[in-house]
């Protein structure tokens, strides 16, 4: 099995329009030859940021400055395939446009990758 797994962050205010291109494209990669499944999460900004400050001092809170990412909503998108060549051949034959669906509404900054699972030794 493979995993791929994308990261991005919506630009400010366009968290719904990201969201809406992953929960449309559900019927398409459902039937995707060698697709196992997917996940698409979407962040919840300053969501654990208030439950640590409700748990910790000032003074612990003083020494954990915020993170730059923590103002946008980040999007983290895992599909499980059969095999790569199951994933590029979906990927190559995408019916929809991502450059005018899709990147518009993100951050340049974003990450697609292969990984292991090494939940186990």
């Amino acid at each position: 099995m493979e995993h791929f797994v994308v990261t991005m962050v919506a630009k400010p205010g366009q968290q719904e329009k990201v969201r809406n291109y992953y929960q449309n494209l559900g019927p398409i990669i459902d039937k995707a030859e060698g697709f196992l499944g997917r996940s698409v999460m979407e962040s919840m900004p300053g969501a654990m940021a208030h439950d640590v400050k409700k748990r910790i001092t000032p003074e612990e809170a003083a020494a954990h400055p915020p993170h730059d990412h923590e103002a946008g909503v980040m999007f983290v998108i895992h599909e499980k395939w059969e095999s790569k060549e199951a994933r590029w051949n979906f990927g190559s034959n995408l019916p929809v446009d991502r450059r005018t669906e899709l990147f518009p509404y993100i951050e340049a900054e974003h990450t697609h990758e292969y990984y292991k699972d090494v939940t186990t030794a």
